[in-house]
């Protein structure tokens, strides 16, 4: 009996201690396990921080970029009226142009009469110097090119027709 007893202490011995070496590797792991878990939890975290600040980053650069718009909105619109501007300051300055020179042709014919008078000695007659000015014609061209439903370019010319 005491052999038994001897054995069954040894084999109660062998189990204990191969149950606390399988309890020493277990909670060995559990500890590597609430190390990777607290690891993870920080990276996770540190992504969530990453995430919020590059979302905040998104929007900063989205609010920048819709003022910048707005801004070159505006440069645009003025541009816009400042080339409507200068657009009407050139027809007005063509119609002046075209108006001097429709007074310098009549000035020109009644030059022309009156030498013509004084070469030849003829009598002058006011009449005959307004009816040669009048007689005479002036084409105006103007030619436009639209690209995109705007006009790009505009070129006027105007000629005199002599009858």
């Amino acid at each position: 009996m005491d052999k038994y007893w001897s054995h069954q202490t040894e084999e109660s011995t062998t189990v204990v201690t191969s149950q606390t070496a399988e309890k020493g590797a277990a909670e060995q792991t559990l500890t590597e396990l609430r190390r990777v878990v607290q690891s993870m939890e920080i990276d996770l975290d540190s992504m969530r921080n990453l995430e919020v600040s590059l979302e905040n980053s998104l929007r900063e650069v989205g609010m920048r970029y819709a003022m910048q718009m707005e801004q070159l909105n505006g440069i645009l619109l003025h541009l816009e009226s400042e080339l409507a501007q200068t657009r009407a300051e050139g027809q007005r300055q063509a119609q002046e142009y075209e108006a001097l020179l429709n007074i310098k042709v009549k000035l020109e014919a009644e030059i022309a009469t009156y030498r013509s008078l004084l070469e030849e000695g003829e009598d002058f007659n006011l009449v005959h110097a307004l009816d040669k000015s009048l007689s005479q014609t002036i084409q105006k061209t103007t030619t436009h090119r639209i690209v995109d439903v705007k006009v790009v370019s505009e070129v006027n010319d105007t000629k005199v027709l002599r009858h």
